[in-house]
């Protein structure tokens, strides 16, 4: 026997916490431009240290052999430490990056796959690490 009870015809089953007022549209809508602003900081900045890190490893030479592709695997990878360190939804990362949020699932999918590789696992790692503190710095000192 289902013992769940159905709701009185009208009534919503939404939880007491659910249920407030909208914000009138201006002040959503500074807030959330406030809120996307540093959202594409922090972005920028996983960007850059991507880049500096994968110099300082000796990425050099596929920097010059192949500029448009290790410039687009280096967004690649700082789009998957947005979503893994930062904890940035797909669609706040694509807005960021100028990208949809599909192509950040993908981008995501392919560094997961690659991380198989012992030392990009390493050097993905680090870029976390190093990305995750500094943009917690930046919040911190900001915020």
């Amino acid at each position: 026997m289902n013992e769940h009870k159905a709701a009185p015809t009208g009534t919503a089953h939404f939880h007491q916490s659910f249920v407030h007022q909208a914000p009138r549209a201006t002040t959503w809508s500074l807030e959330r431009a406030g809120q996307m602003a540093d959202i594409r900081k922090a972005c920028r900045i996983v960007l850059l240290i991507t880049r500096e890190m994968a110099q300082v490893a000796g990425d050099r030479v596929t920097l010059r052999a192949e500029r448009r592709r290790s410039v687009s695997h280096f967004r690649q990878i700082a789009m998957y430490v947005c979503h893994v360190s930062l904890q940035l939804s797909l669609s706040e990362i694509g807005a960021a990056f100028g990208r949809d949020r599909t192509t950040v699932a993908y981008s995501c999918r392919v560094i997961e796959d690659r991380r198989d590789n012992r030392e990009f696992d390493e050097f993905v790692a680090s870029v976390e690490r190093l990305a995750y503190s500094v943009v917690m710095v930046e919040v911190r000192e900001n915020g």
